[in-house]
């Protein structure tokens, strides 16, 4: 599964939402919560198996997670019923949702603007990112 998830976000250059794993890869949709901190909630509905591939992913340093704005999810077609997340390294008293994408950390180096990381943006064949 790790390399499935790498390879996604080879394919499709970062930016990838929990949504598109869940979508794409095989296995990854399940019934588990995963969270940083016990209370920030990056995704809801994902597989053991799923969050143990992200967390060794991201342990040896193969993936970033980037906090991106919750509208990607809703371009997705799906967001989680929780209080969005202001801070990471807030604790917070109850479940909050932090929203991020996947990349490789090159990726993540190579665009300067976070609108560069995502498809959302790309409607036609001659689209041209504005990125500032």
């Amino acid at each position: 599964m790790r390399q499935a998830i790498l390879d996604l976000i080879e394919r499709l250059d970062g930016g990838v939402s929990f949504i598109e794993l869940c979508q794409r890869i095989e296995g990854f949709a399940g019934q588990h919560a995963c969270t940083l901190n016990g209370q920030l909630v990056l995704w809801e509905g994902l597989s053991d198996a799923g969050i143990e591939a992200l967390g060794r992913l991201q342990t040896s340093g193969l993936i970033a997670i980037v906090a991106c704005s919750p509208l990607v999810y809703l371009i997705d077609g799906q967001m989680l019923r929780l209080p969005i997340a202001k801070r990471r390294n807030h604790t917070y008293q109850r479940p909050h949702w932090y929203p991020v994408t996947l990349s490789t950390p090159a990726q993540v180096a190579a665009h300067t603007a976070p609108l560069c990381q995502s498809r959302r943006t790309r409607g036609t064949p001659n689209h041209v990112p504005r990125c500032a």
